[in-house]
């Protein structure tokens, strides 16, 4: 297995990454600038993750953070490069080639271990990242490493196609006290911010939904789009291994599956007037898994599926995931919601002659 090409960008000037809970980015940004206010700050394509980029020492960034009053920055974590990854094994070699290139090995004499943090899909573990990069330094039981109170930590952030890493004293990885969060009470935000997202996509796109009709929710836990559904339509068919919010599977007309997509069983699912996809993958697999279900449709029935940015290249995520439907599905069209940055929306129909392979895999 050959090692990749290793594109890196090592920062001229300190960066810092920072957490926050998902839908609190534009406070926390508040907050950051209120204690750094010459450091630029921006959201990082995946929600709850910004980036903050120092003018000054990075320890006095880091002391200004520590005595600021903050309510909804959580960990905040010194990085010195960025390196471009791909998703297969063969990156475990990059990554630990680069942080042997371009960070300060630790001191051999004091405790250490390697931390990672790891968004998205990867054909290794944070685990297999961590040993991987921990042979760069480590060697013959120096430095000792320590899993639970290390004196330094080399910190890994994966997004997906990018990673960065940083070589820090423990005592500057800030864990800040989190005072904030929710904006809704418990059970209630994933199901209204759902339901406005496909309010959204039907007003849009000026969908009509047949109020006889059947709908099948992929991936609806906890049930934001299965409710909405079900005042519209005559039947919402959910597919969830996850439990839906308890006041939407009361509801007389949905029928929880509770099992994962890919175990349905077609021959036992009927048709449907309506295929609903708003599951957290990877947008071309999100897409080909539509394309297997399309056999569910009746001809010309309607398909919404969300585009996860789940990296910076937003259009090549559009792209790939248009191209995979396009198989299976007429009349494409994309749009962006207003309601979710992190997302685009998707509207297709069923074609009418489906691939050979499609036809076969629903049991026809």
């Amino acid at each position: 297995m050959t090692t990749p090409e290793i594109h890196a960008t090592v920062f001229d000037h300190p960066v810092l990454l920072v957490t926050c809970p998902r839908g609190w980015e534009a406070e926390a940004r508040h907050e950051l600038r209120r204690a750094l206010p010459e450091a630029h700050v921006e959201s990082l394509y995946i929600g709850g993750n910004i980036m903050v980029l120092l003018a000054g020492p990075l320890q006095e960034a880091l002391d200004a953070l520590h005595e600021a009053s903050t309510s909804v920055v959580a960990h905040v974590t010194p990085v010195a490069f960025r390196l471009q990854i791909g998703r297969g094994r063969e990156w475990l070699d990059a990554m630990r080639e680069a942080a042997r290139l371009y960070l300060t090995p630790p001191d051999p004499e004091r405790s250490f271990m390697v931390a990672v943090d790891r968004r998205g899909t990867h054909q290794f573990t944070s685990e297999d990242a961590a040993l991987a990069i921990a042979d760069a330094f480590v060697d013959g039981g120096k430095p000792p490493v320590d899993l639970s109170s290390p004196e330094q930590v080399l910190s890994v952030e994966i997004y997906q196609d990018v990673v960065f890493m940083g070589m820090n004293e423990a005592r500057d990885l800030l864990r800040k006290e989190l005072r904030r969060m929710r904006r809704w009470a418990p059970g209630e935000r994933p199901i209204n911010r759902a339901a406005l997202k496909l309010r959204e996509a039907i007003e849009e796109f000026g969908l009509v939904l047949p109020p006889g009709g059947r709908a099948l929710d992929l991936g609806a836990a906890p049930g934001g789009w299965t409710a909405e559904l079900a005042g519209r339509m005559a039947e919402v068919v959910a597919v969830d291994s996850a439990d839906l919010e308890e006041r939407v599977a009361a509801l007389p007309n949905v029928t929880h599956l509770r099992l994962r997509t890919e175990e349905l069983d077609p021959e036992k699912m009927g048709r449907f007037d309506l295929l609903v996809n708003d599951m957290n993958m990877e947008p071309v697999q999100s897409a080909e898994l539509l394309c297997e279900l399309a056999p569910l449709l009746r001809p010309g029935g309607l398909a919404v599926m969300t585009i996860k940015f789940v990296t910076c290249h937003r259009r090549r995520h559009m792209v790939e995931a248009s191209t995979a439907l396009e198989r299976c599905y007429e009349d494409v069209r994309i749009s962006a919601m207003p309601h979710n940055a992190k997302e685009t929306t998707a509207v297709m129909r069923r074609r009418a002659a489906l691939p050979e392979a499609e036809d076969s895999a629903a049991g026809r």
